[in-house]
């Protein structure tokens, strides 16, 4: 059985107009599972807490919620330049700021009373803390670029994320490389399919996700985080321990 994960990424008040193309289209698609990775404070201007409306409306889909930073903002760094600019919301920060920023968006999703469990860096960019910060908090798993991490067994499931790139001159480039990704991960276990809000903007790339996600329907089952972490069970030394924030 191969698998693939569904996701929707930047969902926030702020893209509200492109979350709504996104589930309509994928809800005309009949793409019947999904995950929403959801920002807590999107450019720390739009906390969730003052969009009660957008947070019921989302939580109404009944998908999978995703947390994926609190602000999506970092530093611009010319190492994470093929990959974001000025989005790595963790790249640089200490022990410290990734707890707080962890802890601040922690206080707004209990604020609006969501189950949240898994995370998703911004960018898929993490840091030496970040793990054992997240499991301090209770999460089960944490997605990268090229893997998921159980932060209860410490396993690391090998997944490909395929995405488009939104950025001037790597758009179209992404846009050309994504069907030959997409054939060089075909028969890889797990694949991940990252759509992001600002790809709703794109005809070009609205065509080619329904071109991806139709035979995707067709040749995987569609799982959530969820369902791939229990796939993993925790190792022996991890069984019965709770998260006790080691580290913080």
């Amino acid at each position: 059985m191969v698998y693939a994960i569904v996701e929707l990424h930047d969902v926030s008040p702020f893209h509200r107009e492109e979350v709504y193309s996104a589930l309509e289209f994928l809800e005309k698609l009949g793409v019947e599972k999904f995950s929403l990775l959801l920002i807590p404070n999107f450019r720390g201007e739009y906390p969730i807490n003052r969009y009660a409306s957008f947070v019921s409306f989302v939580e109404k889909t009944q998908q999978e919620i995703i947390l994926h930073g609190y602000t999506h903002t970092g530093k611009k760094r010319l190492k994470d330049i093929l990959y974001t600019y000025g989005e790595g919301e963790f790249g640089e920060s200490t022990l410290g700021e990734t707890y707080d920023k962890l802890e601040r968006a922690m206080d707004l999703v209990e604020a609006m009373q969501l189950n949240i469990n898994v995370f998703v860096p911004p960018a898929w960019i993490g840091n030496p803390w970040l793990d054992d910060v997240l499991y301090s908090f209770g999460f089960l798993g944490v997605g990268y670029r090229g893997r998921v991490r159980n932060l209860q067994s410490g396993e690391d499931i090998s997944s490909p994320a395929l995405t488009f790139s939104n950025r001037y001159g790597l758009s179209y480039v992404s846009i050309k490389t994504i069907p030959l990704l997409f054939a060089l991960f075909k028969k890889h276990p797990v694949l991940r399919l990252a759509l992001h809000t600002a790809d709703f903007r794109d005809r070009r790339k609205i065509a080619l996700w329904r071109l991806i996600l139709s035979q995707i329907k067709k040749e995987r089952r569609l799982i959530s985080y969820g369902e791939l972490l229990s796939k993993s069970r925790p190792s022996p030394s991890f069984q019965g321990v709770q998260p006790a924030g080691g580290l913080v």
